[in-house]
């Protein structure tokens, strides 16, 4: 294995495992909520050194519900460039990425098809996959989890040797479960993967730390009931959720089933306080066990207001005529998707994964992937709101507290 393996063996970043899913390590709290152009501005100041921690931030999460500690945000490697060296030393050799794609379009042909577990909303892989087969001919199937219960079902399989999944997309980051895959070897590093869109340089390497590359930015939004809120009355502003002609009409997702969630609410803590839920819990919201069911509700008119959500959740509704909208607050996070290859000798269709995982980092690909309103990639995070500020990593422990003051 490559530089990446060796980083992990090393104890890179003085990660300090006591066990698959668990991870300590510290994170500078001060950088989290910045606006995006100062927090560029600062760290292109502070230089190289940087580049390094940028590479291996990660908190701690809980091993007993299946939640991953998040890798560094996307946005704070973007500002650095960092990147897995041996990913930029791979980089710039078009001749050599021409050759390459053609030996990999042979050899994934001949596997014929490639399975996705995927933690994005299901018209993500669905528009993906279709793209794909039509411009390789390659089936594409996929199966749609929570990042929780998806990394608790990769884990289980690849435990019992069946290795289902020949690759993985998750949300919010993927440490630890693909830093404890590789020590496994059960995942490759992306940069032991020989992409061609990595080796020609194509590939944006601030978004690449070489163990699995980002490839969405998905802001979190407002979604609202189009036949019940109309004109004025639509929410601006994550504090209009606190009046209270919403009394019994905003629905909520459990933040337990996804670090992402309770990222999320952190930012709105840190900003108004815990007065904020004081007054929510309130209003009685109704609550959700995740955010499908939460956006189900909402076009079933059991809501108004639905705080927060991502774009390619309400497509999946709108698209089948549900009548929902969403507004997105100037200041706001969001939620990174991470790709990850599972490793070359146990997925049953190696080839077909990367070629997949080739496709969807690409110009053409990553197009695909994120062509919904509201969603950035990596080759156009201009598309992202001018008060979208970094989603901080979370503990268990802040998961579990989060809930209780959400009411569940």
């Amino acid at each position: 294995m490559g530089d990446a393996r060796a980083a992990l063996d090393q104890g890179c970043c003085r990660r300090q495992w006591a066990g698959p899913l668990q991870l300590n390590i510290q994170e500078p709290v001060d950088m989290i909520h910045e606006p995006i152009a100062d927090l560029e501005r600062r760290l292109h100041c502070m230089g190289l050194a940087i580049a390094v921690s940028a590479m291996c931030l990660a908190a701690p999460a809980g091993a007993e519900s299946g939640q991953r500690a998040d890798r560094a945000p996307v946005l704070l490697a973007q500002a650095t460039g960092a990147a897995k060296p041996a990913a930029q030393a791979a980089a710039g050799n078009p001749a050599r990425a021409r050759a390459d794609l053609e030996a990999l379009i042979k050899a994934a042909s001949a596997e014929g098809e490639v399975t996705i577990y995927s933690a994005a909303p299901d018209s993500i892989p669905r528009r993906t996959g279709a793209a794909f087969t039509k411009k390789y001919g390659i089936k594409a199937s996929f199966i749609r989890l929570s990042t929780a219960p998806l990394a608790q079902r990769y884990f289980a399989e690849a435990e019992a040797g069946t290795f289902a999944a020949d690759i993985v997309i998750t949300a919010g980051g993927s440490d630890p479960y693909t830093t404890d895959g590789i020590k496994k070897g059960w995942i490759d590093p992306i940069s032991d993967a020989n992409l061609p869109v990595v080796t020609s340089g194509e590939f944006p390497a601030r978004f690449n730390d070489g163990l699995s590359p980002i490839v969405q930015v998905s802001p979190w939004m407002i979604a609202y009931n189009s036949d019940r809120v109309k004109g004025a009355d639509i929410p601006k502003d994550w504090s209009d959720m606190l009046d209270p002609k919403w009394k019994g009409k905003i629905l909520l997702a459990d933040p337990r089933v996804g670090s992402v969630f309770t990222q999320f609410w952190l930012m709105l803590q840190e900003k108004y306080g815990d007065g904020f839920f004081t007054q929510l819990r309130a209003l009685e919201p109704r609550r959700y066990p995740g955010g499908i069911p939460a956006i189900q509700g909402l076009a079933a008119g059991e809501g108004h207001v639905y705080p927060p959500v991502i774009a390619a959740v309400v497509t999946g509704v709108k698209e089948k005529g549900a009548p929902v909208d969403t507004v997105t607050p100037e200041f706001t996070t969001g939620v990174q998707f991470y790709l990850a290859l599972t490793a070359r000798g146990k997925a049953k269709h190696p080839n077909a994964a990367r070629l997949l995982a080739n496709y969807i980092m690409s110009p053409e690909g990553n197009q695909v992937f994120n062509d919904e309103p509201g969603i950035a990639g990596v080759y156009d995070t201009k598309r992202l709101p001018k008060q979208f500020v970094l989603p901080k990593p979370v503990t268990k422990a802040q998961i579990d507290n989060m809930a209780k003051l959400l009411g569940y």
